[in-house]
């Protein structure tokens, strides 16, 4: 098995960094290896969710500002409270909200962090742009030998995005990005020499990604599926190094169930090349979200996983869900499907944030196939 560190940045599975509006929930999903999911639009049907007053308020100046205190809990960062901000308003009356973000964290571990984000739509929602600004100290465990192993890195970086939809349902976009990463002194002694020579890196990423998407909504969806494909290139700024691929694809689909209830299920799939470093491999954990294992500890150059999910509503207020899941990683798709796939099931429960946002608080304790239990902690649905 490669040896590896996580990505620093949450993958939205199209999984640059669609990040910005999650930053009003805390700053979380921007770096930790297995937080979840940034969704990337407050509200897909904005007369749903806003009285006739708020939907009347386009401009700038007509928007509200949100400060949320998260605390979180994540196998690899520890506990720890976020603090995120963001100021939400409409550039017009047919676009979603347009999002002006800030965030930070710390944890029981000794991370920390902190980021800007800025996530503009208009046009009628036909045009999207955001800006993510990030800087961050993590420590975590790796498994080079079985066994966790404390680490430390430090990441900082810059991603713009840039995405158009010609048609409904459809979205067609590119991503630039840099970012510097660092392991602190005397971590590499314990790291293969590939990790080695990939300890101090600078590196330019450019990214094309398509989308297919007729959810309900982007936040709590009940029908309909979203399947995304993303290609990367990263190049290795002053190494001489060769450039490097990744490729994600990734298909969501969600039925309701009676009137409180909604089925999910998630596909992935994720193929590096071999000049990717160790933090752009594919991860069980933070390239899927995957529930059940510490996203340090199952990572190649390939993967696929599966995850279904029951979610149910108790009152307005409160929620439940059940998931399960199983992945597998290796040097190819091809030794991925036929390798040993790692299973987890769990329980969780939602405690909705906002009267206008169906945001939720997640709280889910998932159990992998050698017993070990895992709790997650965090803001939004997994996928």
């Amino acid at each position: 098995m490669k040896i590896n560190l996580p990505a620093p940045v949450a993958k939205s599975a199209g999984t640059g960094a669609r990040t910005t509006t999650a930053l009003l929930a805390g700053f979380l999903v921007l770096v930790s290896p297995s937080a979840s999911q940034a969704q990337n639009k407050p509200f897909d049907q904005p007369a749903d969710v806003m009285s006739s007053t708020q939907r009347e308020g386009v401009g700038f100046r007509s928007g509200s500002f949100i400060v949320a205190p998260v605390p979180f809990d994540n196998p690899s960062l520890g506990t720890g409270l976020a603090l995120g901000g963001a100021y939400l308003f409409k550039n017009d009356r047919l676009s979603d909200a347009s999002t002006l973000a800030f965030g930070g964290f710390r944890s029981s571990n000794g991370s920390e962090g902190y980021g800007f984000g800025l996530n503009l739509s208009w046009d009628d929602d036909r045009w999207l742009a955001k800006l993510v600004v990030a800087d961050a100290d993590l420590n975590f465990d790796l498994y080079p030998f079985g066994t966790p192993v404390p680490v430390s890195q430090t990441i900082s970086g810059v991603s713009f995005e840039l995405a158009y939809s010609p048609v409904k349902n459809y979205r067609f976009g590119g991503t630039v990005a840099y970012g510097e990463y660092r392991l602190n002194p005397g971590a590499g002694a314990i790291l293969s020499s590939v990790s080695t020579a990939d300890a101090s890196l600078d590196i330019a990423r450019v990214s094309g990604f398509g989308e297919y998407d007729t959810r309900d909504d982007t936040i709590y969806p009940t029908t309909g599926s979203k399947i995304t494909g993303t290609i990367t290139r990263g190049m290795f700024i002053d190494l001489g190094r060769d450039a490097y691929t990744k490729a994600i694809v990734s298909g969501t689909r969600y039925w309701s169930w009676g009137s409180a209830s909604v089925v999910a299920a998630r596909a992935v799939a994720c193929q590096t090349s071999d000049g990717a470093p160790f933090f752009d491999s594919c991860s069980l954990g933070t390239t899927d979200n995957f529930r059940g294992y510490v996203s340090t500890e199952f990572l190649d150059d390939a993967l696929i996983s599966f995850q279904a999910e029951y979610r149910g509503r108790l009152t307005g207020r409160i929620g439940l869900v059940g998931f399960a899941g199983a992945g597998s990683v290796g040097d190819d798709l091809g030794d991925a499907a036929g390798g040993d796939f790692r299973a987890a099931a769990g329980v969780g429960l939602r405690i909705r944030l906002s009267k206008t946002f169906p945001l939720d608080y997640a709280i889910d304790l998932a159990t992998n196939e050698r017993g070990e239990q895992l709790l997650y902690i965090s803001v939004g649905q997994r996928f």
